[in-house]
């Protein structure tokens, strides 16, 4: 195969630059995946060995495309394309005795965390409504990604809830370090430990990784960050691709620093932008590249596109959340009567997870099938987690989350009060429950802790799990039908949940056909594998794209992927940008940048919709216009008024505080009008929305570009007409 045929010129530059550091701006819609993976086979007709290369990427849905690519034109055997997560999975699952694990450690997902984070807090006696475990986790994780160990954050702690966290930190890891398990955040970290505190297994991956390709490098923490310049120390093959323009994860530790200081951590690297745009007209294209170009914090690109022009960007305001979803209705029912346009071809994107609601309630009721991704992903329906923790704990006997889990699921008479003395039976002895099980099932122990039946149900529990371990030699899909069995469950579903024991067996039985697919995809591999595999799965990877389905989707689950048809829908400030970020410049700028990844994920139509109110919280609250839409040329726009013929300012006005005031004259003293542009000196420019009161009263309500919406005494507002 010729991998430099139908190339751009810089698409041909960044994949023949062998050795030494390589920075590729992609834009959005640039064949960047074309790019990584032509450069692999590159790599491999110039004589590196696949052995050496290890190509990294942020979701399993993406390494496993990078990988059928590759697969086109260079074997795949020896050569490492993964996540970040399951790259360092697989080094911990060879080396982690040295960092005093056992190779078979379970990794917590989400639920398991929150679940370990109560007991440790129950056990500190601090009050989980005042810290709820999920906030506590929230910033321990943030502390990981930044590297931050728990003696460090102890000492930095000032606050009261920082010291309570500090507290909770401490004991959090001595849990996860007894239950030999590992967080996601772990995964990273404990590699970072793993190469600073054991040259000889550094050095064993330095000589393997000799061409190391990074795609996503805008949304690396610093732990990868950490991770990459260890490995590329001696060599400097790195080539990072990416787009500071869509870096919109910092709420989970990426930083933007990464990439745009590759230039200075890699001396002499080549920079390589790729500007042409393949997926989009010229429309979508021109909006989001005016809407982006207000950041300060970006690498300088101009994308284009040899692309239709295409019809204009349509922008309607909705009298409220509810006309906003029949307007996607209407609209995505006008759409689909195009043969070439199928309801998979389109996409509604939202802010925040609670904007789907009244959406899908106007798509059921006009029976437009539609599926929603980052719903209750299938690994954690309560059934599922059940079946897999009796697994987890087969492989891993010291997991006390697990046996937590399912000591009494299905019941067997063992109550909290039995749990709580086998628990502190297991501190006293520092070893797992489930030892202390076997311990006393075989009368060794403290014979007061059980009594009568439960020592009964505990044998029988015990018996379960030495019943598995025979079957560990067996295809993973036999390993999980054999724990269904063993433990009664499909029975246990039909006498407690009745109506929704269908759904609820069916999904167990789904979950024996997704271990035989593992079977199928891992001949070698193992019931530990398939459990790891479970617990790096993202909601992306549950998403199945040929269903013939409208697909529902926060802005965050949006990028890396297209559409025909793109519904973004909240463009209102409070909303997006979200209001935690409207007086932090650099949060603002991520909000921005969020906008961005959402338009340009659009190929043909793209609709903007506002509401002039929408319910928050249980009460209809009036919105103003996101500045976003502001950004946009008023050229590129088809704008449609669906409120009854009421423009935006008058419904403004009739919710404003300031309605009863009389309205300013047009030759009023201050020379001011609404809708004229005005400079203020802290807040930027911006423009009059009403003027309202008289002489030393007189006030002006200002939305500015950069600040929000702002009322002011005009007479002390240093407002300067532009």
């Amino acid at each position: 195969m010729d991998l430099l045929k139908d190339l751009t010129e810089p698409q041909r530059e960044a994949i023949t630059y062998i050795d030494g550091p390589l920075l590729v701006v992609a834009g959005a819609g640039s064949g960047k995946t074309r790019v990584i993976t032509r450069r692999i086979g590159y790599l491999a007709q110039q004589g590196v060995n696949p052995y050496n290369i290890l190509a990294l990427t942020f979701t399993n849905k993406a390494a496993n495309e990078m990988k059928e690519r590759v697969e086109q034109f260079c074997p795949f055997k020896g050569m490492w394309v993964s996540t970040f997560h399951s790259m360092c999975a697989r080094i911990l699952r060879v080396d982690a005795e040295k960092i005093g694990y056992s190779n078979t450690f379970s990794i917590y997902d989400k639920q398991d965390q929150t679940s370990a984070l109560k007991i440790v807090m129950a056990e500190l006696e601090i009050d989980s409504t005042s810290l709820k475990p999920a906030k506590a986790g929230g910033i321990i994780g943030n502390a990981k990604n930044n590297m931050v160990s728990a003696e460090e954050f102890a000492e930095k702690a000032a606050s009261y809830t920082d010291r309570d966290v500090a507290r909770v930190y401490s004991l959090y890891e001595k849990t996860l370090k007894k239950n030999n398990a590992l967080d996601f955040d772990d995964l990273l970290l404990k590699v970072v430990e793993l190469f600073q505190n054991n040259p000889d297994v550094l050095e064993k991956y330095q000589d393997k990784f000799k061409y190391i390709l990074i795609d996503e490098y805008q949304d690396t923490n610093r732990t990868q960050y950490a991770i990459a310049k260890l490995l590329t120390k001696n060599c400097k093959n790195i080539c990072a691709t990416g787009d500071p323009d869509q870096s919109i994860y910092s709420w989970r530790g990426a930083d933007l620093r990464n990439i745009l200081d590759f230039e200075k951590d890699f001396k002499d690297a080549k920079l390589v932008r790729l500007e042409q745009n393949y997926r989009s007209t010229k429309m979508i294209l021109r909006a989001a590249s005016e809407i982006i170009k207000n950041n300060s914090m970006r690498k300088e690109k101009e994308l284009w596109t040899e692309n239709d022009a295409g019809s204009k960007i349509k922008v309607v305001l909705a009298s409220d959340d509810k006309q906003e979803a029949a307007v996607i209705v209407e609209n995505t029912d006008r759409l689909t009567r195009d043969a070439d346009i199928k309801y998979a071809d389109v996409a509604v994107f939202y802010r925040t997870n609670a904007q789907s609601r009244v959406i899908e309630s106007a798509l059921r009721d006009a029976n437009i099938p539609y599926t929603i991704v980052g719903s209750v992903e299938f690994y954690r329906r309560k059934e599922v987690k059940d079946i897999l923790a009796y697994l987890k704990l087969c492989v891993n006997p010291n997991d006390d989350i697990a046996l937590s889990r399912i000591i009494n699921v299905p019941t067997r008479g063992i109550g909290k009060v039995t749990l709580e003395r086998l628990s502190n039976l297991a501190r006293e002895n520092n070893c797992g429950i489930f030892q202390i099980l076997s311990d006393l099932t075989n009368g060794e122990g403290d014979k007061g802790v059980l009594k009568g039946k439960s020592k009964a149900a505990v044998k029988g529990f015990v018996e379960i799990f030495a019943q598995l371990k025979n079957e560990l030699s067996n295809p993973v899909n036999k390993i999980v039908d054999k724990a269904i069995e063993l433990t009664n469950y499909k029975q246990f579903l039909i006498e407690t949940e009745e109506i929704k024991s269908d759904d609820k067996i069916r999904n167990i039985e789904e979950l024996i056909s997704a271990a035989r697919e593992y079977d199928m995809t891992e001949p070698e591999g193992s019931l530990g594998g398939f459990l790891e595999n479970v617990a790096l799965v993202a909601d992306l990877d549950n998403w199945d794209d040929e269903v013939n389905a409208v697909t529902l989707m926060t802005l965050h689950a949006a990028k890396g992927l297209e559409f025909s048809v793109v519904f973004l829908v909240g463009l209102e400030e409070g909303l997006l940008p979200i209001q935690q970020s409207r007086d932090n410049e650099f949060r603002l700028e991520e909000e921005r940048r969020l906008c961005y990844v959402g338009i340009t994920r659009a190929k043909k139509e793209l609709i903007l919709t506002r509401a002039v109110s929408r319910y928050i919280h249980g009460q209809s609250k009036s919105c103003h216009e996101s500045r976003f839409l502001e950004e946009i040329p008023s050229d590129v726009i088809e704008f449609e008024d669906k409120t009854g013929g009421q423009s935006f300012q008058e419904l403004h006005y009739e919710r404003d505080e300031y309605a009863d005031y009389p309205e300013f004259d047009d030759d009023n003293e201050f020379g001011l009008n609404a809708g004229d542009y005005v400079r203020h000196p802290r807040f930027g420019p911006g423009r009059v929305m009403k003027l309202s009161g008289y002489g030393d009263m007189a006030q002006a309500v200002v939305k500015f570009n950069m600040g929000g919406t702002k009322s002011m005494m005009i007479k002390y507002a240093k407002l300067e007409k532009v």
